[in-house]
């Protein structure tokens, strides 16, 4: 069972909000995102639904930071069960407790982050002229970085966008995680990560294409 206040991971989970939370206000006001929505729906609505529109996300948008704490709960806790299930198989989940995986999964959250700034960081400084789109579309150090994504179908883009130097380094700090964890070799924690991080990926992936293709 997951003890957020246990081991200073409740810190870690705060920290990485407050990071998050720079990030998005940084996003707003920097690249002026509101600019770009109204450009985005100029030819499809009227300026007075698109100032409604505007209102609306502004009036709500504490709803977006208020759930990012719990994004980052769920989705380290998703990562954090994966590697309990893949050491199952090893015949090893029951010599640790569920926030030992948590705190591993936790730590690769900064390489996340870091996506986020990198990517302002990209139109701030190297395209300086962009649409909302652009900022959609683009994810830092990317394979989709050198395709034409408009001749692409829309559900490959994100198992596309997961070929990255950011999803490695996100593998990579699990492996080492692990590796202090179990107190094991580098190649048996790059099994054991391939093993289950990896079959988790490969179901999300699944399933954000499903979804996308009956939505879109």
């Amino acid at each position: 069972m997951l003890q957020l206040k246990s081991k200073g991971l409740l810190f870690i989970v705060a920290l990485l909000s407050v990071f998050t939370f720079a990030c998005i206000i940084a996003f707003k006001s920097l690249l002026n995102t509101d600019e770009l929505v109204y450009n985005f729906y100029a030819e499809q609505l009227a300026q007075r639904q698109i100032e409604e529109l505007l209102e609306t996300q502004q009036k709500w948008a504490w709803i977006g930071y208020a759930i990012v704490p719990v994004i980052i709960v769920l989705r380290t806790s998703l990562v954090a069960t994966c590697l309990s299930i893949g050491l199952f198989f090893y015949d090893m989940e029951h010599k640790l407790k569920f926030n030992s995986f948590f705190r591993v999964a936790l730590m690769g959250e900064f390489v996340l982050v870091l996506v986020g700034f990198v990517k302002l960081g990209y139109f701030l400084f190297i395209k300086t002229t962009y649409t909302l789109q652009d900022i959609q579309q683009y994810y830092p150090l990317s394979y989709t970085n050198f395709l034409d994504l408009n001749k692409i179908e829309p559900w490959l883009i994100y198992p596309l966008q997961t070929i990255n130097l950011f999803e490695i380094a996100y593998f990579f700090v699990l492996v080492v995680g692990l590796q202090k964890l179990l107190s094991n070799s580098f190649s048996k924690s790059v099994e054991i990560t391939a093993v289950s991080y990896g079959s988790g990926l490969l179901i999300w992936m699944g399933l954000v294409m499903f979804l996308t293709l009956n939505f879109t």
